[in-house]
């Protein structure tokens, strides 16, 4: 099993260590759910896409916020996702991802490191 760690502290980055305003370098987490995408006007009257995806690994869950016309791809609840050069926000008392201007994200095999949708789900009460 391949797991990248975190360069600031050496330890595997996970959802309960993101923290508001802060880059997110290398996270890996299962897709839990992917809501209908909804076309939205950004503050300076601009129309794009949102289409909000529940991520979560054993410690958590997130909301990944991704913007703009077709870049949820094939992005489908049980896959597994690398984020890298992402960004943690807090938005009504919650984290949620995005990638920002650089960031960027891919499906990745699933190694069986991170808890199935259905343990993910159960532990979610």
């Amino acid at each position: 099993m391949h797991v990248r760690t975190c360069s600031a502290t050496g330890s595997v980055l996970k959802l309960k260590d993101l923290e508001a305003d802060k880059n997110v370098s290398d996270l890996l987490v299962r897709v839990v759910s992917v809501a209908p995408p909804r076309i939205i006007s950004t503050r300076t009257g601009r129309k794009t896409q949102l289409t909000e995806v529940l991520v979560a690994d054993e410690t958590g869950t997130a909301v990944f916020s991704l913007w703009g016309f077709g870049e949820s791809g094939s992005v489908s609840a049980g896959k597994v996702i690398r984020i890298t050069n992402g960004w943690a926000k807090e938005w009504q008392g919650k984290i949620q991802l995005s990638l920002g201007r650089s960031g960027s994200f891919e499906e990745v095999p699933d190694d069986g490191s991170l808890p199935s949708i259905s343990e993910l789900k159960s532990n979610k009460a």
